[in-house]
């Protein structure tokens, strides 16, 4: 009787060890993305719908099928994850690469908001998407009009409420499925360091 006990205390204690080592790591993880800015990467400070408005004069052109800087890179993700919260994409075709699914998927998104469907995400575009954005705890959300869809960033540090700083892609879902990154902590305009499990 005394060993059942002492297995089930060992159980619970493992448990409760268990579940400090998967939250400590993935706050401290995050840690360094507050107060982080810079032109290279999303980031944002205060309001958040003004958050997005800023990429299209960091990146230097547009997001569009055969422009620079929309081949295998971390902003080409970001939209691609607005897109499939929206169900214009599905959640597999989330890869990095503006391809002509993409460029369809942008027509209709901005044919939904209202704005010129050129299939190219410049200013317009990215003003657009970010008055979508609002705080949802210590995590920015991506809440657009597809039903039971969005996109979670977490901004600056996630243990922290309303921080500013660079963005991390946390988490897309769509309808009952979702799509968890792995790695990229910061979601870069030119390079690609995020990926899927």
């Amino acid at each position: 009787m005394r060993i059942t006990r002492w297995k089930l205390g060992l159980g619970t204690l493992a448990a409760g060890l268990s579940l400090m080592l998967t939250t400590t790591p993935a706050q401290a993880a995050y840690a360094g993305n507050s107060g982080a800015y810079g032109t290279t990467f999303v980031d944002g400070d205060d309001k958040v719908t003004d958050d997005f408005g800023d990429h299209f004069d960091e990146l230097g052109n547009s997001l569009c099928y055969g422009c620079g800087e929309s081949s295998n890179t971390d902003i080409v993700f970001l939209w691609q994850s607005i897109l499939a919260s929206e169900h214009l994409l599905d959640l597999f075709e989330i890869d990095g690469q503006f391809g002509s699914k993409t460029r369809d998927a942008t027509i209709a998104w901005q044919k939904r908001y209202g704005l010129t469907a050129d299939g190219k995400v410049g200013d317009n575009t990215w003003s657009k998407a970010d008055d979508q954005l609002k705080w949802s705890g210590s995590v920015v959300l991506y809440d657009g009009s597809g039903p039971y869809g969005y996109v979670t960033f977490h901004r600056g540090d996630s243990s922290k409420s309303q921080d500013g700083g660079a963005y991390h892609l946390a988490q897309v879902k769509q309808g009952d499925g979702y799509r968890i990154p792995e790695e990229g902590t910061r979601i870069h305009h030119r390079d690609k360091t995020i990926s899927w499990y």
